[in-house]
C-alpha cells in the first residue's frame, strides 16, 4: 500500500475518533454550502447516499404482553400489587377499560396532583400505572373496582367482569362456556 494512502487513512481515522458522526456530517454540509468542489466531498456525498440503510421496524410485543415499567418493577418486590396492576394494565392497553385518553387523564389527575400527559394513550397508561404503583394494595383495588363499576356490563365473559373478579377473589373466573361444558 502506498505511504500517502496509509497517511490519509490514519488522518481519516483520527478525524473519526476526534469528532462525532453528526459533526462530520455538519462539516460536509458546510463544504457543500461553500461550493468547494473536491473529490473527497463527491466521494462522501456518494457514500452518504449508498450507506443509508432502511430503518428496521421496531418489533413490538402483542398488546396482551405489554406492561408498564412501573408494573414490571413490582413483579418480584410486591407480587400481589403486580398481579392486580398487570391485569388492569393489560385491560387498559386493549382498550376494554377506559378507552379514551381523556378518561385516563381524569383518573390520573384524581390519583396524583402531579399527573400530566400531553401525548399518547400509551404514555398516559404508563404514567397512570406509575401513580397506581405508588399506592397501597387496598387503595389500588379500590381504584380498579371503582373504574370497573363505572362501566356497567352484565356479560360474565367480559374483560371487566373477569378483572373485577380477579381483583376481588384473586382468581380468574371460568367463562360461561367452560361452566356449561
Amino acid at each position: 500500500m502506498n505511504d500517502r494512502v496509509s497517511l490519509l487513512a490514519s488522518r481519516i481515522a483520527e478525524i473519526e475518533e476526534g469528532f462525532s458522526e453528526n459533526e462530520i456530517r455538519q462539516a460536509v454540509t458546510l463544504l457543500k454550502h461553500r461550493r468547494l468542489s473536491s473529490s473527497v466531498r463527491e466521494f462522501l456525498r456518494h457514500d452518504e447516499r449508498t450507506s443509508k440503510r432502511p430503518r428496521r421496524k421496531r418489533k413490538s410485543k402483542p398488546i396482551e404482553d405489554q406492561r408498564s415499567k412501573a408494573v414490571v418493577e413490582l413483579e418480584h418486590k410486591e407480587p400481589e400489587k403486580y398481579a392486580v396492576l398487570s391485569e388492569f394494565d393489560a385491560a387498559l392497553r386493549k382498550g376494554s377499560v377506559l378507552p379514551e385518553v381523556i378518561e385516563l387523564k381524569r383518573l390520573g389527575k384524581s390519583l396524583s396532583k402531579t399527573f400530566s400527559t400531553k401525548s399518547s394513550r400509551r404514555e398516559a397508561i404508563s404514567k397512570l400505572m406509575k401513580a397506581l404503583a405508588e399506592k397501597s394494595l387496598p387503595e389500588i383495588r379500590q381504584v380498579v373496582l371503582s373504574v370497573l363499576s363505572n362501566h356497567v356490563e352484565n356479560d360474565k365473559d367480559s374483560d371487566y367482569y373477569k378483572l373485577a373478579q380477579f381483583i376481588i377473589t384473586g382468581k380468574t373466573p371460568a367463562s360461561q362456556d367452560d361452566q356449561r361444558a
